[in-house]
């Protein structure tokens, strides 16, 4: 039996993988196609040729790929056999989303330069980039205290707000620790 997938790594592709899997099943594989294209335009040019191969009745050699074209591949065999896993897989990669990010406020809560300087940074992209109320912006608010979701979603408006508020739940979690 295959190992699940990393759930971060397929969240983050969890659009190729699910036109993957409709393709597979026989469904049009126009938007499959349309992703693998992008991929290789991208650069992911080994896993856009194993995808094309596996389209066309090939299994895909994964020797031939790196570690995260690999777990790609596996996203989609973990699909194939557990469709709900698909459905799951958002939430899950948001809950380690949320410990990880929430290990990174605690510390600097706690003086961490290394994370201070991180948290700082993200802020200053988000500002550069143009975006105010982010949630990179709330981290920081975090760091400083600030503990209420409702005033945080407020006040950061552009903070994907199931997110923050995970990250609240777990930052919450991790100081009682």
């Amino acid at each position: 039996m295959n190992p699940i997938p990393s759930g971060q790594i397929c969240a983050t592709h969890q659009t190729l993988i699910t036109a993957m899997v409709d393709a597979l099943n026989g469904s049009d594989d126009e938007q499959a196609q349309r992703l693998i294209a992008q991929y290789r335009e991208d650069g992911w040019v080994n896993l856009a040729s194993q995808l094309e191969n596996w389209l066309h009745g090939a299994e895909p050699a994964t020797a031939a790929l790196d570690d995260e074209d690999r777990q790609i591949v596996q996203g989609i065999r973990q699909a194939q056999t557990d469709p709900d896993w698909l459905s799951r897989l958002t939430e899950q990669a948001r809950t380690d989303a949320a410990e990880g990010i929430a290990r990174l406020i605690v510390a600097a809560t706690w003086g961490d330069p290394a994370a201070l300087e991180l948290l700082s940074n993200l802020r200053e992209a988000a500002t550069e980039d143009g975006i105010e109320g982010s949630l990179a912006h709330a981290f920081v608010a975090m760091v400083e205290g600030e503990r209420d979701i409702a005033a945080l979603v407020a006040r950061y408006p552009k903070a994907e707000s199931t997110l923050l508020s995970a990250i609240v739940q777990q930052v919450r979690v991790q100081e009682t620790e």
